[in-house]
């Protein structure tokens, strides 16, 4: 009976000091998971392009209807964002955003078929909330900071869209698309938990859209310049650049 008590203890000792281990470790591992968070926001710059597969026919102009085949005049807007960094790995990282943009383009419609009269400027603009992810590859870190790669996508969803002209193709766009991304950036160095960055990022359409023999699709591309927050420090937070230690030193 007196021995009885003592494994009793131990194993009650053991089995505390394992459910602590098991939470610290969790701890640890969502600690290294997180990475960061931040915000941005860039200048946009975006086009429509047409493509009308009808035989080109000077006197029907069916190619010219709905649309003929042409790219929009730049349409500048502006994006903001706010994101999350996660993965435990210190040269590449899984970002995901929710961002707020607007995609379209400037129209310049034809009057009169085969005359070359054309109308004033018309706006297509299609404004969306989106959720982007991106795997975030880091290169070796320079004197000044560092450069990366972003690859990825983003599900767009249209809260609202103005057609001032080819309605019939532009208004056919869906609700909700996929589209890929392709980036670069830098994050300059820094010696604090916060870190400035600018990114550049090429966003096409990756299928097509065909309406009334239109085929049609968007591009952005988006400067962006932004801030990020990352709690604790990793081998890309530590900056290479000289210390000074006094004259004395």
């Amino acid at each position: 009976m007196l021995l009885w008590k003592p494994l009793v203890l131990n194993a009650m000792i053991k089995k505390i000091i394992i459910c602590f281990a098991l939470i610290h470790l969790t701890i640890q591992m969502n600690a290294q998971f997180f990475r960061g968070v931040g915000l941005f926001v860039g200048g946009t710059s975006s086009s429509h392009y047409y493509k009308n597969l009808n035989t080109i026919d000077n006197l029907s102009f069916l190619h010219a209807l709905p649309a003929p085949t042409h790219r929009s005049t730049e349409l500048p807007y502006f994006s903001v964002g706010i994101f999350g960094e996660f993965l435990r790995y210190d040269h590449i990282r899984w970002q995901t955003e929710f961002e707020y943009c607007k995609k379209g383009g400037i129209e310049y419609p034809t009057l009169i078929p085969g005359t070359g009269l054309r109308d004033g400027a018309k706006v297509n603009s299609f404004t969306n909330i989106q959720w982007n992810n991106f795997a975030k590859i880091f290169f070796n870190e320079g004197y000044r900071g560092i450069p990366y790669i972003m690859l990825g996508a983003r599900l767009e969803y249209n809260l609202s869209r103005s057609i001032g002209a080819y309605g019939a193709v532009a208004g056919s766009v869906k609700k909700i698309n996929i589209t890929p991304d392709a980036g670069i950036g830098y994050e300059f160095a820094s010696y604090s938990k916060w870190h400035v960055f600018t990114e550049f990022h090429y966003n096409p359409d990756l299928i097509r859209l065909l309406a009334y023999n239109v085929v049609f699709r968007q591009r952005m591309f988006e400067l962006r310049l932004g801030i990020i927050y990352r709690p604790r420090k990793s081998s890309i937070d530590d900056c290479n650049a000289p210390r000074y230690h006094g004259s004395d030193y």
